[in-house]
């Protein structure tokens, strides 16, 4: 029998979203009315989009949320040229 590959979830329930976000559901009801928006997808059930939650996420940190994690080295070799440009400089 063949497995089909997991399903990513667009979308999250309130719960979900709040956990998602390290959150209450009571603060992130509050950031809907305000600064994190949301939809009905029935009478009475919204629901958020994951990108709009990383979005979110980004702009609170000042910083992209990607799915790739970052490359240590990249972090040394930055580090290390700005410590030699720093050396050139006197």
């Amino acid at each position: 029998m063949q497995k089909l590959a997991p399903i990513t979830r667009k979308v999250l329930r309130a719960q979900d979203a709040a956990e998602y976000l390290g959150i209450s559901v009571s603060t992130l009801r509050s950031l809907a009315q305000t600064r994190l928006p949301s939809f009905s997808v029935s009478a009475g059930r919204k629901v958020w989009l994951v990108s709009d939650l990383d979005n979110y996420l980004s702009q609170c940190s000042g910083r992209a949320i990607t799915d790739v994690p970052a490359n240590p080295w990249d972090k040394i070799l930055a580090d290390r040229q700005a410590q030699i440009s720093q050396n050139l400089q006197g």
